[in-house]
């Protein structure tokens, strides 16, 4: 416990509010409201937001250049995207939307409390350089969301672990919480609301815990139409997260919006999913071709993973290989019963028949993009083990 009382400087003229404030500074040990006649820089100064955004920041840079306080929070009626991202950017660590929650604020004081008695490796852990992998569907039904929880889950299992997230960045009613049996309260909407408040303790408050321990961040399930998600939250988001995880496996669905094309800028390898038919092919043609004239994500980073394969398919891995002009980084076989039994038993695969064709390829398919080596998976073994003829 700090030694001394943490002075709060309140720059708020809305008196209703400046009360509400201070009366939870007030009721909390070790903290309490700067006089006006104190010349001493507060440990805290917490500033509300006018209806001239610019100017409000402008005094804020020139006041946190100048040592005017070591930490700074925000209020404000409006609290629009670019302001709270302007807010991250100046180091803004808190922001209370008005009408102002006093759990938010005893929370938000409570995190400062934290952060000097605990050192900072404590809360946040080392950082990581975590790879972005974001798994996109060639079409709407081939099976996107199935690869990406069962990769992400198999990527947590990997010996020694790595830390692993997966994000549902299908816009509206994702079902990753189905797949995994979640009762969630967040998710990433909840998130770019707070995007000032971003640290590892509030991410890690925020995030579903699965027991394989993969961390989760679902999507929303209603329609939020009085926030706008921009890209520019879901980058700060996701490059923040890249420092906490070793891997973030992200289900983008079939969409080519903003947010996904920012996305596909960040990410570090794109899992194209396919299955064996002429419309889903045509369409992945299609995606190739966009993703060249976009200029990303580069050629490389786009890896064909064909989902629900089976050997007696009208049109063959070849034919399929040579139409695209790619081949297939991985194959997955098709076990449709299976795949639904553990969707409507909200278990990952590997929870409901380790042994099956199916759970193994992804398997493989995750330690080989980890980077692993899980049963010495080789180009070789990848290709044939179904017995193709390529």
């Amino acid at each position: 416990m700090p030694n001394r009382n943490k002075t709060v400087k309140l720059e708020i003229k809305n008196d209703k509010v400046r009360n509400q404030i201070a009366a939870v500074i007030s009721s909390m040990e070790g903290f309490l409201v700067q006089r006006g006649d104190d010349p001493l820089p507060p440990d805290i100064l917490i500033l509300e937001m006018g209806d001239e955004p610019a100017r409000d920041f402008e005094y804020l840079g020139r006041t946190k250049a100048a040592g005017g306080a070591r930490e700074f929070f925000l209020t404000s009626k409006t609290a629009s995207p670019d302001v709270l991202i302007q807010a991250l950017r100046l180091g803004v660590k808190e922001f209370f939307p008005q009408p102002v929650n006093e759990a938010d604020v005893r929370a938000a004081l409570s995190r400062v409390r934290d952060r000097e008695v605990l050192p900072a490796a404590s809360v946040s852990g080392p950082q990581r350089k975590g790879q972005i992998i974001n798994v996109f569907g060639g079409k709407g039904g081939v099976g996107t969301t199935t690869i990406a929880v069962n990769l992400a889950d198999s990527m947590a299992r990997i010996e020694p672990q790595p830390a692993v997230a997966l994000i549902d960045m299908n816009r509206l009613f994702g079902e990753i919480p189905l797949f995994l049996g979640m009762d969630h309260v967040f998710n990433w909407v909840d998130v770019s609301k707070n995007i000032a408040r971003l640290d590892a303790t509030y991410l890690s408050s925020i995030l579903y815990r699965h027991r394989s321990g993969l961390r989760v961040l679902p999507s929303p399930d209603r329609v939020d139409d009085t926030f706008m998600v921009t890209p520019q939250i879901i980058e700060t988001l996701l490059r923040f997260m890249r420092t906490m995880f070793d891997f973030i496996v992200i289900d983008s669905g079939q969409s080519v919006d903003d947010i996904s094309k920012m996305i596909l800028r960040l990410s570090d390898k794109v899992l194209l999913v396919s299955v064996l038919s002429l419309p889903c092919l045509i369409n992945v043609k299609k995606i190739l071709n966009t993703f060249r004239n976009m200029g990303y994500p580069p050629e490389p980073n786009v890896e064909l993973v064909v989902n629900r394969f089976e050997r007696r398919s009208i049109i063959s891995l070849k034919e399929a290989e040579e139409s695209m002009g790619k081949k297939a980084f991985w194959i997955v076989p098709n076990d449709f019963q299976l795949s639904m039994n553990a969707v409507n038993q909200g278990k990952p695969l590997s929870l409901v028949d380790g042994n099956a064709e199916i759970t193994k390829a992804i398997r493989d398919m995750a330690a080989a993009v980890a980077g692993r080596r899980q049963g010495d998976v080789k180009e070789k073994e990848k290709r044939a083990f179904l017995g193709m003829k390529l």
